[in-house]
């Protein structure tokens, strides 16, 4: 995205972060042994919902980062992505999908580079 906003003269940035595992209550409803223990064990590896915001609060509001775009940050730092967040054939077909699913489900036509 940062190179197409590039190619069009945009004047906004772009990151791209994981806030983490993050315990919240979708799983409320769970029932079993065997499922209360892998929850109770995984508990101890997750975030807090404001532990997982941290991030996301960072990115959008550091001053330092007001020019940095196309990056990609966990735990409040910058980190390189996996293989696959750095492919742009896949980058490609990514794009391709999303323009799909936004045409499907939008009212107006969606051209980002118009």
């Amino acid at each position: 995205m940062k190179t197409k906003l590039q190619k069009i003269g945009a004047n906004v940035t772009v990151n791209c972060l994981h806030p983490g595992v993050v315990r919240t209550r979708l799983t409320r409803d769970r029932e079993g042994l065997l499922t209360d223990l892998v929850f109770f064990l995984a508990s101890k590896l997750v975030k807090t919902v404001p532990q997982a915001a941290a991030t996301t609060c960072y990115v959008a509001t550091n001053p330092r980062l007001v020019n940095v775009s196309g990056k990609y940050f966990t735990d409040c730092n910058e980190t390189t992505p996996s293989g696959l967040g750095t492919n742009s054939s896949e980058a490609t077909k990514l794009w391709a999908a999303s323009e799909i699913l936004v045409t499907q489900h939008s009212k107006t036509s969606f051209d980002p580079c118009s």
